[in-house]
């Protein structure tokens, strides 16, 4: 009798173990809204008006709205001479997003970019962490 106690304490031990283990893992997973903007640079774009596009994603990206931020630029040997950055901005919901756009500040990205875009390429998506 002991060892049958004993076998069924073990076994509802494990089986409450491996049950918390999947509520853990579901509880863990983010959904977040991608915005991804590369923009590829006119050869004579200045450092300056860069810096400032950069500088102004930057600020945008301290909205309490933003839950990620990630400014890179272009390495790839592929494209010598192409001077292009990606600005990546995550959100919790759409709204988020679409408010994000609301900043006064984000309007100044457009009269900037305009002047020293080549080329733009805009994507939004739906990712699970």
């Amino acid at each position: 009798m002991k060892k049958v106690l004993l076998t069924l304490s073990i076994f509802i031990v494990i089986l409450l173990l491996f049950i918390n283990n999947g509520f853990a893992q579901t509880n863990n997973s983010s959904t977040f809204l991608r915005h991804m903007v590369i923009i590829t640079f006119k050869s004579d774009a200045s450092e300056d008006n860069i810096k400032s596009l950069d500088s102004i994603y930057t600020y945008l990206s301290k909205s309490p709205m933003v839950k990620d931020f990630e400014l890179g630029v272009n390495i790839s040997p592929r494209e010598s001479g192409v001077i292009k950055h990606v600005y990546v901005t995550s959100f919790s919901t759409k709204e988020d997003m679409k408010n994000y756009t609301k900043i006064p500040e984000y309007k100044s990205l457009f009269k900037i970019s305009m002047n020293i875009a080549e080329d733009v390429s805009v994507m939004d998506y739906w990712i699970t962490k």
